[in-house]
């Protein structure tokens, strides 16, 4: 099961990797703590597109989680996409 997790965090974009840095950074690890998608797009300055095309796949991955049941929806980082981040970190200091 390891190596799946590790194939699957070795195929993340450079996107991808960003807006978990962001949740991570903003320690946006919970509902209370999440971050509205468009501060998320304005930060990273992603195009729309971009932003909704990565966050699809890392909710997919359970990365994070999208929330929806406001009008505006946020995002927050999952214990998984934390996981995901350590090891593209480390594996980039290797």
């Amino acid at each position: 099961m390891n190596n799946y997790f590790e194939e699957v965090t070795s195929n993340l974009s450079f996107t991808d990797l960003s807006i978990l840095g962001h949740l991570a950074d903003h320690e946006a690890n919970t509902l209370f703590k999440s971050i509205k998608k468009k501060v998320v797009q304005d930060v990273l300055k992603l195009t729309e597109a971009n932003l909704r095309k990565s966050l699809y796949r890392l909710q997919a991955l359970k990365f994070i989680v999208i929330e929806t049941s406001e009008k505006e929806h946020s995002v927050y980082i999952t214990n998984f996409g934390q996981q995901a981040l350590y090891i593209s970190f480390s594996e980039e200091v290797e």
